[in-house]
């Protein structure tokens, strides 16, 4: 498997996959690792990565026909640019089409482009898809981040308040969230509809911010005790990782020929005193 070190000019530093153009790892400057990773994670070709930033596409979870999740996060991705802007972020873009393997499960003609790029405190992650066939198509998709957490049970995530939920644990739709924040407290795998423009991850010693341009939903996902069931899952992972996912799934994303769609999702690290 190739890996893509990025380097801000201010010494934020990223490592890429390009299986999946697949964000393993993150440290903004001069701060620690901010994505989970599994340390059973298998890194092998064609085999799904079990943290960092999965790209979902063009299914979600068994949401259709497809494999879990789609194809893109276990395709090798082409790296169209990498370098160092002008302002001094570090940026990496990579694309995936369609091959013969793939139209075989999924008959579309499409370009999916990612942008990462890294700066300071920030990390931002910018999708694009486009319909380069002559006929149209739906696609579901998520920014499937793994946070990294010191401790579950000190976390609380900010900004749900009031939205509607399915929760796929239940099987019950159309929740509501009552509650100011929301804390983990055993297996959590829920779809927030209308996704806000932000929401906020708090523990003790710092904030994240995590801002979402065009995804319609959001997810927030921790397995609990059914971690021991997930084979790339090590020992007590889930009591320092949750899912945030920007994510388009209960309204499916429809393109006719020559019509592209596009949505980002950016991290920001602030100190719990900001």
């Amino acid at each position: 498997m190739n890996f893509l070190s990025l380097l801000s000019q201010d010494g934020a530093s990223a490592k890429i996959a390009s299986q999946g153009a697949h964000v393993c790892s993150w440290i903004p400057a001069g701060g620690s690792e901010q994505l989970f990773m599994s340390k059973s994670s298998a890194f092998q070709d064609g085999v799904a990565i079990r943290g960092g930033v999965p790209v979902v596409f063009p299914q979600f979870s068994n949401q259709g026909t497809l494999p879990k999740h789609g194809f893109a996060r276990t395709s090798e991705w082409k790296l169209l640019q990498t370098g160092l802007a002008e302002h001094g972020a570090a940026v990496a873009v990579y694309e995936l089409r369609e091959n013969i393997a793939r139209l075989t499960i999924w008959p579309h003609v499409f370009r999916a482009q990612l942008r990462i790029s890294i700066l300071g405190n920030a990390l931002q992650m910018a999708l694009e898809v486009e319909n380069t066939g002559d006929t149209n198509f739906s696609f579901t998709t998520a920014l499937h981040t793994y946070l990294a957490v010191e401790d579950i049970a000190n976390v609380s995530l900010h900004g749900l308040q009031g939205l509607h939920y399915r929760d796929t644990v239940s099987g019950a739709d159309h929740c509501l969230e009552a509650d100011p924040f929301l804390r983990i407290s055993g297996e959590t795998d829920r779809i927030y509809g209308y996704a806000p423009a932000q929401l906020e991850l708090h523990q003790p010693h710092q904030r994240t911010i995590i801002r979402n341009n065009g995804f319609a939903d959001a997810v927030v996902w921790n397995p609990g005790a059914g971690a021991a069931k997930i084979n790339d899952m090590h020992a007590g992972g889930e009591q320092h990782m949750l899912c945030v996912e920007a994510a388009t799934i209960l309204r499916p994303l429809s393109l006719a020929p020559g019509e592209s769609w596009g949505a980002s999702q950016t991290l920001e690290i602030v100190s719990a005193l900001d």
